[in-house]
């Protein structure tokens, strides 16, 4: 068949139709496009710190209004010493001393301070005795003294309440193959924690001036709620 001028001949009947060349436009459009390094990366979330929060200080020291049992005292209003504080008997409160470690928060280390208390013995498994307690001037601090009744020879002393009180309380448990403990609050055994000795001790002059002691206030005669120790003067009736 010949050709016509000015036609492009077609492809003849029943041949297949020429492939098409696939182009950029006809590419789909919902194709995920490839993340190029320039793109910014979202910013990752911050992580919580996994330390534990700070606690407050454990043991700090707030003024309280408290009530303890009215003190005896003398015509000029003097306690009348010696005096029973429940297991404790003040002989003496001593005197304040401004220099530094002869008061805490808590308490305060008069030097020439007595009690007496009982506590178990250190060499007779059997019986209690009567301990002296004392707090002597140690030049840059206060010293503890305990003077056994029964070993009145062999005193101890300390630069802590705690450390000559446990050092008895070891030798107790001791003799006794007690397995407690030998922890003790050496201030407490001392009668320095006790609410009527301390109202006594910041009775004495300079204890207001104590740059650290955290000062509570003691009101004699005021209800008493729970337990509380007896005060009741340590003196002959003729007295």
């Amino acid at each position: 068949m010949a050709a016509i001028p000015g036609v492009i001949p077609g492809p003849y009947p029943g041949a297949a139709p020429a492939p098409s060349t696939p182009s950029q436009s006809a590419q789909p459009q919902n194709d995920p496009q490839p993340q190029t390094q320039n793109q910014p990366k979202s910013p990752e979330p911050q992580r919580q710190p996994q330390g534990k929060p700070k606690r407050l200080k454990a043991h700090t020291i707030t003024t309280k209004n408290v009530s303890i049992p009215v003190v005896p005292r003398d015509k000029n209003g003097k306690p009348m010493l010696p005096l029973n504080v429940g297991i404790m008997t003040v002989i003496s409160l001593g005197e304040v001393c401004m220099r530094e470690h002869f008061h805490s928060e808590r308490y305060i280390f008069p030097v020439g301070y007595e009690v007496t208390r009982r506590y178990l013995s250190t060499v007779n498994p059997s019986v209690e005795v009567v301990y002296h307690c004392t707090i002597l001037d140690g030049g840059d601090g206060p010293k503890f003294q305990i003077v056994p009744s029964d070993v009145a020879d062999k005193p101890i002393i300390a630069s802590t309440a705690t450390g000559a009180w446990s050092s008895i309380v070891r030798q107790a448990n001791a003799i006794r193959n007690r397995q407690h403990s030998n922890s003790v609050s050496g201030p407490d055994f001392f009668g320095l924690g006790q609410n009527t000795i301390k109202h006594l001790i910041q009775e004495l002059p300079n204890a207001d001036k104590l740059r650290s002691y955290v000062w509570q206030n003691f009101v004699e005669g005021g209800p008493l709620g729970g337990r509380h120790a007896a005060v009741i003067p340590a003196l002959p009736e003729e007295y």
